[in-house]
């Protein structure tokens, strides 16, 4: 299924996001800027786009398996992008982490991370005294 998304390119060098192969369900993403991270340091980079998450969606991001051959992650696990980040400065930024012992640069255009787009749904919370289901046990408790 496809869905349409707007998408603005805020800087000269941002590229549009592509999916790379026909089976492909994440887009990858590139950086406009060049940065070394130092081991045990957080660094911010720009993609130089803005992506209005079509309505009933949000956009994960996450990091593209090659980064593990470069001892960098992303800073926070997972991205998520709401539905309301889409002004003219929401841009997409990536927090990367260096893992490893020796610092890693960044070229500009690399591609770091990936974006999909997933349908959701909203919680409709409601309040109980108590729960009258069987406890299972606790954190990590089926082995």
């Amino acid at each position: 299924m496809n869905i349409p998304v707007d998408i603005s390119l805020i800087h000269p060098d941002a590229t549009l996001p592509q999916y790379k192969t026909t089976g492909a369900v994440a887009f990858d993403l590139a950086v406009i800027e060049e940065k070394t991270i130092e081991p045990g340091q957080i660094v911010k980079f720009q993609t130089g786009l803005v992506v209005c998450v079509p309505k009933d969606h949000v956009l994960i991001l996450a990091a593209r398996s090659s980064n593990a051959n470069k001892a960098i992650q992303m800073a926070n696990g997972i991205g998520v992008i709401d539905q309301d980040y889409c002004g003219p400065e929401d841009q997409l930024h990536l927090a990367l982490y260096n893992i490893g012992p020796e610092p890693y640069t960044v070229k500009k255009g690399e591609r770091i991370a990936q974006g999909m787009f997933i349908p959701v749904s909203h919680a409709q919370f409601s309040l109980k005294d108590s729960i009258d289901s069987p406890s299972r046990g606790g954190f990590g408790s089926t082995g």
